[in-house]
């Protein structure tokens, strides 16, 4: 359905938006302008700490922590009556930055392969993403329009740039993360759209930013790239996702599936410990929503056309993947040997699939880098998408059950049998074996095959 079907038949009451906003006034509290969203259902106040305090009925502090000063409270939220069966969630009032990158440190580079030679090595369909757009969530500084026009050569993708709450314009100095992110997809879909979402390091900035993703109905993005995450409700130091924050994530990215949105996530570049101390394994969440397509890495074991293995390089960098404790065995990996996390029965295996991840000669910050990382899987998927939607002429959607049924079937995927995602943190690791493993899910893409198994589906037919 479209966007706006989407908002009258599921969206939030407009009288409890006004419900909300009318609490908040009487506090001083006011609306930020344009924020509002039905079909998110969501409405963002802006006041002082003084009026927020007054309005929740809870102190708000100031803390310090390993050089991070940020806003928090250890009392309970207080809500009035005529609320309580309104508001599912509230998100802004601590403002710990909860989110990493997934771009490895850069390298100085050596001869390394394009993100186009990359499309053109995974057999990719012959197109460009004309009529899509592509949405990356972002945070921290944006990219540097220099590096954008070096890399392409004069002649970059369009990019658009919304500001959630956070950095809005091109800064002076680029951030890694978002300059690969858009170099990976922009190769990819060259006349694609890149709508990028730049948002706070918060849950409130999570939660705003992929709200107006999956409902912009301005730019539409019909796929959406996540490279940044946080290890699943894992403290490091006092700092962890919440629940509440978690689950209005995961109900936003089921509701990109009637809408036809693909997500895709990356895993990681910490193994199997996600750099989390204590000899366990975990996982970054949102790579391990149900409804996120995960991306794991590899590399090549003598250049680009070798043999492919699980990503584990020298550098401090491995692919992360491993089994979710929150999300339950999702239905279409039954049958797949996804193994019980510990101390629970079984969980969401990650990642779904993988792709290159050993590192592509960028420019970023006016020079040559080399950046590995998962983080230039889930563009490199998202960018394939975008392909696909334009030669079958409808969007692919929610992509999970069509890849461990058609998609596996027709053999599609390039399975990887060699390797681990052991990143030297003395915490259970995966090895790579036949068929689905928790280093490269299913495997990497094959696009032309993957384009037919989609065509093959009842109502398709490629273009």
């Amino acid at each position: 359905m479209s966007r706006e079907e989407f908002a009258a038949k599921y969206g939030a009451s407009p009288d409890d938006l006004a419900k909300v906003v009318t609490f908040g006034s009487r506090y001083g509290l006011v609306e930020v302008e344009k924020r509002r969203s039905i079909g998110g259902r969501i409405v963002v106040l802006s006041g002082t700490v003084q009026q927020v305090s007054e309005a929740f009925g809870v102190p708000l502090y100031e803390y310090e922590r390993d050089g991070e000063r940020y806003r928090g409270h250890e009392q309970a939220v207080n809500l009035p009556p005529d609320l309580t069966d309104i508001v599912e969630g509230l998100y802004g009032l601590d403002n710990r930055k909860i989110a990493r990158t997934h771009a490895a440190p850069p390298i100085v580079p050596w001869p390394l392969p394009s993100p186009a030679q990359i499309a053109k090595f995974y057999n990719f369909p012959e197109a460009d993403g004309t009529g899509q757009a592509i949405g990356l969530i972002e945070f921290d500084n944006p990219y540097t329009g220099s590096d954008i026009e070096e890399f392409f050569k004069g002649q970059p993708p369009q990019i658009v740039s919304v500001n959630v709450g956070g950095a809005g314009a091109p800064y002076s100095t680029g951030n890694l993360e978002v300059t690969l992110d858009i170099l990976v997809a922009g190769s990819v879909a060259p006349r694609a759209k890149i709508v990028v979402y730049y948002a706070p390091w918060t849950e409130a900035g999570w939660v705003q930013a992929v709200t107006q993703a999956i409902h912009d109905t301005a730019n539409a993005p019909s796929v959406i790239s996540i490279s940044w995450g946080y290890p699943e409700l894992q403290a490091r130091g006092d700092l962890a996702w919440t629940e509440a924050a978690m689950d209005k994530l995961s109900e936003l990215f089921r509701e990109a599936a009637p809408l036809g949105v693909t997500i895709f996530a990356s895993t990681g570049d910490q193994g199997s410990s996600c750099a989390v101390s204590g000899g366990k394994a975990h996982v970054f969440y949102p790579a391990s929503d149900p409804s996120v397509t995960a991306c794991g890495g590899t590399m090549f074991q003598d250049g680009i056309g070798s043999t492919e293995v699980v990503w584990n390089d020298c550098h401090g960098g491995a692919t992360g993947g491993g089994v979710s404790k929150h999300f339950g065995l999702a239905p279409w990996q039954e049958g797949m040997r996804v193994p019980a996390p510990a101390g629970a029965k079984g969980g969401r295996g990650i990642p779904d699939v993988a792709g290159y991840a050993a590192g592509y000669s960028i420019v970023c910050q006016g020079r040559p880098l080399r950046a590995p990382g998962t983080s230039g899987v889930a563009p490199l998927w998202a960018g394939l998408v975008a392909l696909l939607n334009q030669k079958l002429g409808h969007n692919v959607g929610f992509l999970n059950p069509h890849l461990y049924t058609e998609i596996n079937k027709a053999g599609a995927l390039n399975d990887i049998e060699t390797g681990d995602n052991d990143d030297g943190h003395q915490a259970p690791f995966y090895s790579a074996g036949k068929g689905w493993d928790a280093c490269t899910g299913l495997g990497t893409p094959d696009g032309t095959k993957i384009l037919a198994a989609l065509t093959s589906l009842p109502g398709s037919a490629a273009s």
